[in-house]
């Protein structure tokens, strides 16, 4: 009503004052009426109320020296709360406004100029505006500053780390080192143990949730039956299986009896018995048993016959005659030496491959022993293959290529699936993931799925176990510097061999990551103030926490946080509201945010101090 009544006004003396200047008359539609006869105005509602005493109560003074004084300001100024989203900024946004209006209302009366008024008036919430813009800048450095500040609190979010400290957060080594010594400090014990509990609590949920994501089968002896279960069972049964499907097919393509040269193979064997000279009666004692009695069966079966004449059998010329054996063929040699069929030839080497594929440290012949005779003889069947024909020669080449690196992997599991204990067979993955990339990726592409799983689960639970020497009684203790060790062993491509191929990998390496990188910026805040004399950097920060508790607390927490009372105790009061301070949340976003002036409250302020009347111009 107030604004129809200004337009309606500015018309009619748009009008009114040509026709009184030209009649000298005003007529009485452009007398302009007093506001308080205007019904809806602002000053009809005041005439309105003045007439109650409840109404006179709400609308005047009890004190009429309060017309204009700072009491009525700074009232007046509390329109300056504008929509605060915590009780804190409503506390601050009041006083800010409080301030300005004192601030506006003292130098109007001083000087009646309006625009130091209001440029005194905005003075208050500047300062602390830019107050704050400095300590920012000095926690976490400028824009880019405050970037990393904002991705850190991110990463440590990610990490399980929801209230990091003021130090983690911004990674500003000489508040960490505050932080560190505030761990020790009377006044700051129970609130940065707190903080410090807090946040190792989160690696640790975030730790076991990537293993539990990895698998539920989880520890030493767990992960241990799985990796020799694998490897024993489902690796080499596999491998058998597939071996035997390639070479039943050179039964296509080799007829059965086709006779295969062992001279080669037998040549081996007696070099893998050699005899002492002269000691005829003494060197089976140094021999391989079994070994010799292959020797000795496969010398007989390929001894061939004597030289002679092939006979057929013929009947007599009546029932009292004889049969009469009538000479055919002479054979001056005999039969071949040397000589075995295709299908013996392949039966024994398939023999021979699945006692080195069930080889153990406890067998009765050695690796050693049954590999070069494997060789012997696949050499003995490539030649057969050579001289039947192409086709027969590319199906061995693929058998055989197959079978020689699964026989090759074999040879580098082995210690894994013979190894004493399921426990020690988890160790030495373990090991192989710190320092023998090519042996994790042998045993792993070995491994069903579930026990690589199992076994990333299990690596993962104990990264962080901490040492026995700050081991609680119930081995749950978990220390950031311990998993950040044990990460650090391990190589960017073992990480990843380790944490790869079973299902959530993806999720569960994204988290581990996260856990590391969060370690990571642990230690490398404190990295300057880990200092076991306590001298050097640490006297250094003992002199800064002295003169921050003694006075500069009040100042620090103040910029830090406006709900902070503008002065502090100091020794142990002063030390407690510090810690209060680096631990708090709002201190933390309130560093990493931006900082700027808002518009709103700057406008409402400036219309507190002009359209609300506090600078009185009476």
């Amino acid at each position: 009503m107030d604004t129809a009544a200004n337009v309606l006004d500015l018309g009619k003396a748009l009008i009114g004052t040509p026709y009184t200047a030209i009649t000298g008359k005003t007529p009485d539609a452009l007398q302009i009426r007093p506001r308080d006869e205007i019904p809806g105005s602002s000053e009809w509602l005041l005439k309105q109320a003045r007439k109650s005493d409840a109404g006179r109560l709400m609308v005047d003074p009890a004190n009429p020296d309060y017309e204009g004084g700072y009491t009525q300001a700074i009232g007046g100024a509390l329109t300056g709360v504008m929509k605060p989203n915590t009780v804190q900024q409503a506390v601050n946004q009041g006083i800010n406004s409080a301030l300005s209006a004192s601030s506006g209302k003292l130098v109007y009366d001083s000087t009646g100029d309006t625009a130091l008024a209001i440029a005194a008036g905005m003075a208050p919430t500047g300062i602390q505006t830019y107050g704050t813009d400095l300590v920012q800048r000095g926690v976490r450095g400028g824009e880019a500053g405050r970037q990393n500040m904002a991705q850190r609190i991110q990463d440590l979010k990610n990490a399980g780390v929801d209230n990091p400290t003021l130090g983690l957060a911004s990674g500003n080594k000489l508040i960490g080192g505050v932080e560190n010594l505030l761990q020790s400090t009377p006044g700051a014990l129970t609130v940065m143990g707190k903080a410090r509990d807090a946040a190792i609590a989160g690696l640790q949920q975030k730790a076991q949730e990537a293993a539990n994501q990895a698998s539920n089968n989880r520890g030493t002896l767990e992960s241990g039956m799985s990796i020799q279960s694998g490897l024993n069972r489902d690796f080499r049964d596999q491998g058998k299986a597939t071996t035997k499907q390639l070479y039943n097919k050179l039964d296509e393509v080799i007829p059965a009896q086709t006779p295969v040269n062992v001279a080669n193979t037998k040549a081996t064997i007696r070099a893998l018995n050699p005899e002492i000279e002269g000691a005829p009666n003494l060197s089976p004692l140094f021999q391989n048993s079994r070994m010799l009695g292959i020797g000795r069966a496969i010398e007989a079966d390929t001894q061939g016959t004597r030289p002679g004449v092939m006979l057929d059998i013929r009947g007599g010329g009546g029932l009292m005659n004889a049969p009469v054996a009538v000479p055919v063929a002479a054979i001056p040699g005999g039969s071949s030496t040397d000589k075995l069929p295709f299908t013996a030839v392949k039966q024994l080497r398939t023999a021979v491959g699945n006692e080195i594929s069930d080889n153990t440290i406890m067998s009765d012949v050695p690796r050693s022993k049954w590999n070069p005779l494997y060789g012997a003889l696949s050499g003995d069947m490539r030649t057969a293959a050579e001289q039947t024909s192409p086709a027969a020669t590319q199906a061995f080449n693929r058998a055989n290529n197959y079978n020689r690196a699964n026989l090759a992997r074999m040879e580098r599991v082995a210690p894994f699936a013979d190894a004493g204990t399921p426990e020690q067979a988890f160790r030495m993955y373990a090991k192989s993931a710190e320092d023998n990339l090519s042996t994790l990726q042998a045993v792993k592409k070995s491994l069903p799925e579930g026990a690589r799983g199992d076994a990333a689960g299990t690596v993962i639970e104990r990264l962080g176990r901490a040492t026995n020497g700050v081991q609680n009684d119930a081995g749950t203790a978990w220390s950031p510097e311990t998993f950040l060790t044990n990460w650090n062993r391990m190589t960017p491509a073992t990480r990843q061999e380790l944490f790869s191929g079973f299902k959530n990998s993806a999720e569960v390496k994204s988290a581990v990551d996260s856990v590391a990188r969060a370690t990571s910026m642990m230690r490398d805040t404190s990295k300057m103030w880990a200092n076991p004399s306590g001298t050097g950097a640490n006297s250094a920060a003992r002199g800064i926490l002295a003169t921050v508790a003694g006075g500069g607390a009040a100042a620090l927490g103040g910029l830090l946080n406006p709900a902070v009372p503008l002065s502090a105790a100091a020794g142990i009061g002063g030390i407690n509201m510090l810690s209060r301070a680096v631990t708090s949340p709002r201190v933390v976003n309130a560093m990493a945010s931006k900082n700027y002036i808002d518009p709103e409250l700057v406008n409402a302020q400036v219309n507190a101090l002009v359209g609300g009347g506090l600078l009185n111009q009476r």
